[in-house]
């Protein structure tokens, strides 16, 4: 090799290398191409904190299983448009926290406010983070009011390094399956509907991958979606904190697809799924978890994102929009007084007495009931090929097919567990069934304990088709 060729070799090494680092990349001037940049930040909480994802604060962490994460993916079209998604293990997140985060990341990088999506996996072994929705709470902690001050500053943080590693890419798309979910609406022998699994129930197991590529040679990212409830680590370990099983995929993929690929995962509409590696279909139960289940539920998810990323992919040439509604979702009346007055004499169970005093004197002033939600609804165009549905709270499973029809035949994938905790979310059809996420989800909540009314679907359908009409009118 001559010292010529040489020469030429170390100075493209030179680049590649200079374009994998934190420092700014260059980038190409806007028209030219999309770019993209990403970021990791570690967000475990201290242990003594509160544990979410069981009503109140009334469980303690006592160890550390595995570290938590936000991941943010900063995105810009040849505009200049940019488009922002946050990924937090947390089992949820508040508005105040949410707008705040949302608003810091407006200032920072210049783009819309409808067009950054907080996105949470829903992990029930992270920090408690919904006390503002739930009844008889009282006020947080020091631990966790300096834990809240801290997310926001390291989400802030990450996203300031997402911006200083734009670099151009090429953006792809994959769909596959997977069967780690079940749906979890079964029927008791009484033919009432409870947490038992359901084979043929429904879910979504459509499994979404975008992969991210710069154009310089480095890494990529690998952003994926899938619906079930993050629920095995606690089944066994009640205070420990985890990532739950999206934590082992997205390790179980930095295995399969490299160290420095950036893997982010961003939870569907898994209001009532959760993991089949724990359902005892046979017995019409959920059983008791074990570590070996969360192992299982993560590899498998890992397989069938890397089988996916090897079939067929769709090219994107992002064209980004976005709005976002709060449309009026209607609740019903409240349940009968009695069942708080059989609550406050629980003594086995200090918090649901704490949920009965608080709801007893309300049912007596006939004053602090809800009447409804203003549900946080969004759209984002990410590609004239490639939508983004994305909802607050826990919406379930039977959405799907109704937003796929509203929206025909723009390619859509939906993700919950956006922007703000709410509620869970059933469909009007789900409504006379009752069971766990239309009715006793809602018992210690502290708008109202109501299930919702008929409405809400028109409500939801009519909001979509508003701001789909929107982005394409901008078009225009």
């Amino acid at each position: 090799m001559s010292f010529q060729h040489l020469r030429i070799l170390c100075l493209s090494l030179l680049i590649a290398l200079v374009g994998c680092s934190s420092v700014q990349t260059k980038v190409e001037s806007p028209g030219q191409t999309a770019s993209a940049g990403w970021a990791e930040v570690e967000i475990t909480p201290p242990l003594g904190i509160a544990l979410g994802g069981r009503g109140g604060p009334i469980t303690k962490a006592s160890k550390l299983l595995d570290p938590l994460y936000a991941q943010v993916l900063y995105l810009k079209d040849a505009k200049g448009t940019g488009f922002v998604l946050v990924s937090t293990d947390t089992v949820g997140i508040s508005h105040e926290l949410s707008d705040r985060i949302r608003r810091d990341i407006v200032r920072e990088l210049g783009v819309e406010f409808n067009l950054v999506v907080v996105n949470c996996s829903h992990t029930h072994s992270g920090p408690y983070m919904i006390r503002d929705l739930m009844a008889a709470v009282g006020s947080a902690p020091q631990i966790e009011s300096d834990y809240l001050a801290s997310l926001e500053d390291k989400i802030i943080s990450a996203t300031r390094s997402a911006k200083k590693s734009l670099t151009p890419v090429s953006l792809e798309v994959f769909e596959g399956t997977s069967k780690v979910g079940i749906n979890r609406r079964g029927k008791n022998k009484q033919g009432k509907r409870g947490i038992i699994p359901d084979p043929n129930g429904p879910m979504n197991d459509t499994l979404w991958v975008m992969k991210v590529s710069p154009k310089n040679g480095c890494s990529p990212a690998v952003v994926f979606s899938y619906a079930c409830h993050p629920v095995i680590v606690y089944g066994y370990a009640l205070a420990g904190i985890s990532a739950d099983f999206p934590g082992v995929t997205r390790n179980t993929l930095r295995e399969k697809l490299g160290k420095d690929v950036h893997v982010q995962f961003v939870q569907g509409l898994a209001g009532d799924v959760r993991p089949r590696a724990v359902a005892d279909i046979p017995n019409n139960r959920f059983r008791g978890s074990k570590p070996e289940d969360l192992q299982q539920a993560g590899h498998e998810l890992a397989n069938d994102v890397f089988a996916a990323l090897h079939g067929k992919g769709t090219m994107l040439n992002l064209n980004i929009a976005g709005t976002m509604d709060r449309p009026f979702l209607p609740r019903d009346k409240p349940p009968a007084r009695e069942l708080y007055e059989k609550m406050v004499k629980d003594d086995k169970n200090k918090y649901r007495q704490s949920v009965a005093g608080y709801w007893l004197p309300r049912y007596d002033s006939g004053e602090g009931f809800a009447r409804g939600d203003a549900w946080p609804v969004g759209l984002v165009r990410l590609a004239e090929n490639q939508w983004v549905v994305y909802s607050g709270g826990e919406p379930c499973a039977e959405w799907k097919p109704k937003i796929l029809t509203w929206l025909a035949p723009r390619h859509i994938v939906i993700w919950g567990y956006s922007q703000e905790s709410i509620s869970y979310l059933p469909t009007e059809e789900m409504l006379p069934e009752g069971g766990y996420e239309v009715l006793e989800s809602n018992e210690a909540r502290a708008a109202t304990p109501a299930p919702f009314a008929p409405g809400i679907n028109e409500a939801f359908r009519r909001s979509l088709v508003r701001q789909a009409a929107f982005i394409d009118a901008k078009v225009k």
